[in-house]
């Protein structure tokens, strides 16, 4: 998914310095190991003190923990995880993913969340509620206000930043742009990456996106759905950062890369001739 974004009458969400470490809070570095494993491969056969995350299983008499997926090894305090390296992106509750609107009705929409099945943003969920929040018909000037059986606030094509409020096998995903960070992304564009790979462009403690925001010079948005939205002030800034952003997912498995990257984004601009 590749898209360019329009502007919209609703306000960007938008992400100052000092907060930047809780944009990014949701995420993690997730690669301990660079060892790949296979389906069936035993990962331990220390089941005293490892459990199962996951990715993995114990097998039939409890003795070990095999991998279910090709993937990156993990280990998170004491449970070991396989990262895939490639896959859909799998909905739970708190993610914050960009969505594209692909149908509506009048009382929800159908979002495209990269995930198997769509997600249903239903039109009670856009609209912020308490306090003072109340609407009326009529009257006033400004932004419309919309009630809570329409769904006129967004239309088919808009990309949304949403969070997932209930995701499960049997039940469709529900949505909702009510929140810190969610609504209408205005302008920029979209690019997808390996879920997976996500946290290789957040790095560790977020070091590689600050890495690519002070060289390219470009706002850079990240969900955990792997979209990602870009937003520069030239389209020559914007296709450096897209670029990398590709060779990161593409060498996500690789050890040193935040400073590879670096070296690469710096060559690249002496290369183009751009600041």
């Amino acid at each position: 998914m590749e898209n360019k974004t329009e502007d919209k009458d609703s306000e960007e969400p938008k992400v100052k310095a000092d907060e930047e470490g809780e944009e990014f809070e949701d995420f993690e570095e997730e690669v301990a190991s660079r060892e790949i494993v296979v389906p069936g491969e035993v990962l331990t056969e220390d089941t005293k003190n490892f459990q199962p995350g996951r990715g993995t299983i114990y097998n039939r008499n409890r003795s070990k923990i095999i991998s279910l997926n090709i993937g990156l090894k993990q280990i998170k305090k004491n449970y070991i995880n396989v990262i895939p390296l490639r896959g859909f992106y799998t909905p739970h509750p708190g993610d914050k993913v960009i969505a594209l609107v692909v149908n509506k009705n009048p009382v929800k929409y159908r979002c495209d969340i990269n995930a198997k099945e769509l997600g249903v943003l239903k039109a009670k969920n856009t609209i912020k509620r308490g306090g003072n929040s109340r609407s009326f018909r009529g009257g006033g000037g400004g932004r419309p206000s919309y009630g809570d059986s329409n769904t006129e606030k967004y239309e088919i094509g808009d990309i949304l930043v949403v969070k997932v409020l209930s995701a499960d096998r049997i039940n469709e995903t529900e949505l909702t742009t009510v929140g810190k960070y969610l609504g209408t992304k205005n302008n920029g564009i979209v690019i997808s990456i390996d879920p997976p790979k996500i946290p290789r462009v957040i790095g560790r403690d977020g070091s590689m996106i600050r890495m690519l925001k002070k060289l390219t010079k470009c706002n850079i948005f990240v969900t955990q759905n792997g979209r990602i939205w870009i937003k520069g002030d030239d389209i020559i800034h914007e296709r450096l950062l897209i670029e990398s952003v590709r060779k990161i997912a593409r060498e996500a498995h690789t050890e040193g890369l935040t400073d590879r990257m670096q070296e690469f984004i710096i060559n690249e601009k002496k290369k183009r001739g751009i600041d």
